[in-house]
């Protein structure tokens, strides 16, 4: 237990706290083995490329790139090995979340179950109808996001579900004699998972370009790249402004758990002290009034720079 404790223990708000010169501060977000797995789900990328030219292979767009990789057998290989390649990828984050789960169970003793698995659908996610009023205009700031916002928590479990939906049929027409021989799949199987394939990579790649990668890089504040899905931290201000709950939590708990830092780092202090006095405020208005002091902030660190 001690081990599995070590590996796939859920890190304390207050580790997530990096900072750097003393006045300088990072939120980290993902840890290494995080990273990699979302490195893992991105061979989408590749299966993208090749399985859009395999299904509509006589067209004359998909001919130029059947024959750069390789014809049609060099096409089929390439999506094969990195389909399997993120359909492993997937059965080893459904592990990581169960071994998550199994190892964070004392944790919900002291801190709750929607504290715990934040990634679960909670009460907090009445953010996204406070979004959509914020985006009519009958909401002055936008909504108090936690950790993981409404988008990322149906960015998790899409996954979840389209990869059951499009690596099963994958298998299926990977290895239609297994299917059909061995496990006595009726023959009709392989073309209902041959259109069922295709349609579900449709929509996954209609999510992921009009949702997700706008959402995480393509938007105003972030283009053209976010990169903490490369390096797992997120600078402070962006984090303020986009995940305020969650900025809170983490000051918080960070001078709660180690009281020394206040007297180390004054900025942390000071950030302690603001959050304090703003948190038996209206939720809208401590959104508005962390987003002043952000913008605070960013002037001090530009004006600091300037000198």
């Amino acid at each position: 237990m001690g081990w599995l404790k070590r590996k796939f223990r859920m890190r304390e708000d207050y580790e997530k706290l990096i900072i750097v010169d003393g006045d300088k501060f990072y939120i980290e977000k993902w840890t290494v083995m995080q990273s990699l797995m979302h490195v893992g789900i991105m061979t989408m990328i590749m299966q993208v490329i090749t399985g859009f030219p395999l299904k509509y292979w006589n067209t004359p767009w998909a001919k130029y790139i059947v024959e750069a990789l390789g014809g049609i057998n060099g096409l089929m290989t390439i999506h094969r090995v990195e389909g399997a390649i993120m359909f492993f990828d997937f059965l080893f984050v459904v592990f990581y979340c169960i071994m998550f789960m199994i190892a964070n169970r004392d944790r919900v003793k002291k801190y709750g179950f929607w504290d715990t698995y934040r990634l679960l659908p909670g009460p907090t996610d009445i953010a996204v109808v406070q979004y959509f009023k914020y985006l009519l205009g009958f909401r002055k700031s936008p909504p108090d996001y936690d950790e993981y916002m409404w988008v990322d928590k149906f960015d998790f479990f899409a996954v979840g579900w389209g990869m059951l939906a499009i690596g099963i049929t994958g298998w299926i027409l990977w290895l239609p004699e297994v299917f059909t021989g061995f496990l006595h799949f009726p023959p009709v199987s392989i073309q209902i998972a041959l259109l069922a394939h295709g349609d579900e990579g449709m929509v996954a790649v209609g999510w992921i370009a009009l949702v997700h990668l706008y959402m995480t890089h393509y938007g105003p504040h972030k283009f053209p790249m976010d990169w903490v899905w490369l390096t797992g931290i997120s600078p402070e201000l962006e984090w303020m402004e986009e995940r305020p709950r969650s900025w809170r939590r983490i000051i918080k708990r960070t001078a709660e758990h180690e009281p020394e830092l206040l007297e180390k780092y004054p900025a942390l202090r000071e950030r302690y002290e603001f959050v304090k006095s703003i948190e038996n405020l209206p939720n809208e208005e401590i959104v508005a009034r962390i987003h002043e002091y952000a913008h605070h902030l960013l002037e001090k660190e530009l004006s600091e720079e300037a000198a």
